[in-house]
């Protein structure tokens, strides 16, 4: 049996917060799909089920209820719309669930809470993000841009749009390589729910954003790692590279052309708003915080690396062609594709050196070629270059595969 009510007028619950736990959750606040948001305590049990009573508290009230404002009896006595759900869930799963609307003023008197009682919340004014996200159960991400005016308190609402914009489209991307798609298609849309991050506040020093993802379910209890914590994983090394002209390629074959586009542009983003700095805090439920950190001075090397980084294409090039041309000095030949008559120009592999040696112009050859996309600081927009691999006479091929 789930505390939480499946199938029901209530809709699809998420956890916000836990105060009082006894085996399970008892009394907590969590909201729905729509973004309703309930304050719930269990006020009853017997051998078939539990009793709860779920409070539809306004964004306002519940403000007012997590800062201690509002009496906890007086949370379910005196609703803003006068009512409350009470919500009966079987100890049998094939039993269904009942929920029914209650007056205020009748509620059973044992089924309030005493009067004098507030909600404690331990994370609404706090800074420490390890607490949030373990109370919360999310991904939390303190993403702060620092400017050279320490004292900034406001950050241009343009700029501000293509930062968060281009972030999560770099998260995104991650994503889509993470789940094992191919980056040449549309990131899927199953893809992009699991990625994605909200914005739950802001903060000076100088203008930070907190940013949250992902609502684990109630049974993993925060453990375990979540698909948009791997992307975040992915993304905090992939700022703490910095311009490290060996790491940052390496790790950008690995998540491919999209994610070095979107990261581009997140970074000229960065640079046009003008900060110092960038640092991300990002926490897990039970995870220690792990930080990212990047300079403005940095960034522009960044771009340099990227934009002369070759990222390997997903698969070698195998087709039948005839010479054009070849210096042996520059290494680099010109190969024509007999079927569409496409031109590759080629550099010469060390594998290819002796393949090379006794090419005939007229002679048909099978290539195996290697693509690669140089990455441009321009959405979008790269350059191919090729690689020669090995080159076979046609006869020579065919009675290799046989």
């Amino acid at each position: 049996m789930s505390f939480l009510p499946e199938r029901t007028i209530l809709g699809q619950l998420a956890i916000i917060e836990v105060y009082d736990f006894y085996d399970k959750p008892v009394l907590f606040s969590c909201k729905n799909k729509s973004g309703l948001t309930f304050i719930v305590v269990c006020v009853d049990s017997s051998d078939l089920a539990e009793v709860w009573l779920y409070a539809p508290v306004s964004s306002s009230r519940f403000q007012s209820v997590i800062k201690g404002e509002v009496e906890l009896r007086h949370i379910f006595a005196e609703t803003e719309d006068a009512f409350v759900y009470q919500v009966e869930i079987p100890y049998e799963d094939e039993i269904n669930v009942i929920v029914k609307n209650v007056e205020c003023d009748e509620i059973p008197d044992d089924y309030l809470p005493e009067l004098g009682q507030f909600i404690q919340s331990e994370f609404q004014n706090s800074e420490n993000i390890e607490v949030v996200s373990t109370q919360k159960r999310r991904e939390i991400i303190d993403f702060v841009l620092k400017f050279p005016d320490k004292d900034i308190q406001e950050a241009p609402v343009g700029d501000l749009g293509s930062i968060l914009s281009s972030l999560q489209e770099t998260i995104d991307a991650i994503g889509q390589i993470k789940s094992g798609k191919s980056e040449s298609h549309i990131i899927p849309f199953e893809v992009k729910q699991k990625t994605q991050v909200v914005m739950s506040g802001v903060f000076s020093g100088s203008f930070g954003m907190r940013l949250e993802g992902t609502v684990y379910e109630e049974d993993s209890l925060g453990l375990g790692e979540s698909f948009l914590g791997q992307c975040l994983k992915e993304f905090i090394q992939l700022i703490n590279l910095g311009a490290n002209s060996e790491e940052l390629p390496a790790k950008l074959n690995i998540l491919k052309k999209k994610t070095a586009f979107k990261y581009t542009e997140l970074l000229m983003a960065l640079t046009r708003i003008g900060i110092s700095k960038l640092q991300i805090n990002w926490a897990s439920p039970g995870q220690k915080v792990q930080v990212g950190e990047i300079e403005q001075e940095t960034i522009s090397k960044v771009i340099d690396v990227i934009n002369n980084t070759k990222l390997r294409a997903e698969t070698e090039i195998c087709v039948k062609v005839k010479l054009t041309q070849i210096n042996y000095n520059t290494r680099t030949t010109t190969l024509q594709e007999v079927s569409s008559r496409k031109k590759y120009k080629c550099s010469i592999a060390d594998s290819a050196i002796k393949d090379v040696k006794s090419i005939e112009e007229d002679s048909v050859y099978v290539a195996t070629i290697q693509e690669y996309a140089i990455v441009s600081t321009v959405l979008n927009k790269e350059k191919h270059e090729y690689e020669l691999l090995s080159l076979k006479l046609e006869a020579e091929s065919e009675n290799t595969q046989v």
